[in-house]
């Protein structure tokens, strides 16, 4: 595990300021990481860890030394950090979902913001990518997808284009 200071304390992340730095350093939508100050840049790495520790993860990866194994993991924390730092609510927001903008009743009319109509991630795209194969599902991984009712269960082999975790 890295060590992030600020103020002289150091705190856990998955990636030093430096090291957030060089993998931005080649993308193209980083230019608020880049204009960012350090300690807002160490405060977003920090609050990243905190976010990725707080997830269910696969039984391989249940602490933070096999997830610091993992470089999609430390990457996802960059990413994550990036996305703080351009304003993200994703520590306070339950998905990414697009909400709805608008709503008339007469004549009906619904206005939805772009993007409205794709699939809800608990995480921006790029770190869903990143992540999907190290997190846990809400139930047990690797079941298949099943439906109780009053005549007993049923089950199928298709996955219905879940990507496992998130």
């Amino acid at each position: 595990m890295e060590a992030v200071v600020i103020d002289s304390q150091p705190y856990d992340s998955y990636a030093t300021v430096g090291l957030a730095d060089l993998y931005l350093a080649a993308s193209s939508h980083a230019a608020n990481w880049v204009a960012a100050a350090e300690l807002v840049k160490a405060q977003a790495l920090v609050t990243a860890t905190r976010i990725l520790d707080r997830q269910k993860w696969a039984a391989a990866y249940d602490t933070q030394a096999e997830r610091f194994a993992v470089q999609n993991i430390r990457d996802a924390c960059v990413e994550m950090a990036l996305a703080l730092v351009d304003g993200s609510d994703v520590q306070t927001e339950q998905s990414t979902a697009q909400k709805l903008q608008s709503i008339k009743a007469g004549s009906v009319a619904l206005t939805y913001f772009r993007g409205a109509e794709g699939r809800a991630n608990r995480f921006p795209t790029i770190i869903d990518e990143l992540l999907r194969d190290y997190l846990a599902g809400s139930g047990d991984v690797g079941l298949l997808p099943e439906a109780t009712g009053t005549d007993g269960t049923s089950s199928t082999a298709d996955d219905f284009g879940h990507t496992e975790g998130i």
